[in-house]
């Protein structure tokens, strides 16, 4: 938890370098996750908002980089993914990360993070744990990679932009309506403040998205769906998706999305390149 009398800065230098130059060797090779978290974005909320020996939580996990920077700050870390694919990929992070020290641990279970209840009440997860940081999925909408007209011979195609492999779990939130979306993260932060310890932090990302040609204000429902599970809204911060040069932002922008921001422009519409990640800091009561 942070010292109160030391100001932190709102806006995080995340972005100084690429995120796939931010995954040390820690990490496992041949990750398709669509939406991974940045690792100096985990890896700045975790020493902000724990102490060295707390447990951290990620009920959406996916390949488990807030649990591998947790264990690399000297945490120790829960995750839970619904997507067998994901779990085996958090697990083998996982142990990567263990072997950089002793006196740590991290477990990962498959199961559905809006039924944190029970994995509790099964003894899986331990409550309470000190700390909880995750990022929702984007509903059905995420960048992938692109293959170019070099590899196909014609028109690009986007590939590893699922969340799973074949048709994704029904309860899955990453092919959700927004109103399902929206009740869906209300379940997820009910079993997340069951877990946590009296006084805990809730760190969630979050970024606006367009969806069909309409900015989704991401953040602002990620904040309804805390404040209406009973946290309380303590913070919010800027975590850079860009690197400062000294002068300007220059934004880690991915293929498509910056494809589709240049043709928005060339349609005569005002958008820019996003080059920021919401940080919303909850806590629970005491």
């Amino acid at each position: 938890m942070r010292n109160p009398k030391i100001p932190v800065p709102s806006v995080w230098a995340t972005g100084q370098l690429q995120p796939r130059h931010q995954r040390s060797s820690a990490y496992v090779a041949g990750n398709r996750h669509p939406a991974k978290m940045w690792p100096a974005i985990a890896r700045t909320a975790i020493e902000r908002y724990s102490r060295p020996g707390d447990v951290v939580l990620d009920p959406m996990a996916g390949v488990g980089t807030s649990l591998v920077e947790a264990i690399l700050a000297g945490r120790c870390a829960y995750g839970v993914d619904l997507e067998p694919e994901w779990v085996t990929h958090a697990r083998a992070n996982v142990a990567a990360a263990l072997k950089t020290g002793p006196g740590r641990w991290g477990e990962v279970f498959q199961g559905d993070a809006g039924d944190l209840a029970a994995l509790l009440d099964r003894g899986r997860l331990k409550a309470p744990v000190d700390m909880v940081l995750t990022s929702p999925p984007y509903g059905a909408v995420t960048h992938g990679q692109p293959d170019t007209a070099r590899v196909t011979g014609g028109a690009i195609r986007n590939r590893n932009h699922r969340y799973a492999e074949g048709k994704a779990a029904a309860e899955s939130l990453a092919t959700s309506s927004l109103p399902r979306l929206s009740s869906g993260l209300e379940r997820v932060f009910t079993g997340c403040l069951l877990a946590l310890k009296p006084g805990g932090h809730m760190v969630v990302t979050a970024r606006p998205f367009t969806d069909a040609g309409r900015l989704v204000d991401f953040p602002s429902l990620v904040v309804r769906a805390g404040l209406a599970t009973g946290f309380a809204l303590v913070d919010r911060c800027v975590a850079l998706l860009a690197r400062w040069d000294g002068t300007m932002l220059r934004p880690h922008a991915t293929f498509f999305h910056l494809t589709n921001t240049r043709n928005l422009r060339a349609q005569g519409r005002r958008v820019v390149l996003r080059a920021h990640e919401d940080v919303l800091i909850f806590r629970k009561p005491r």
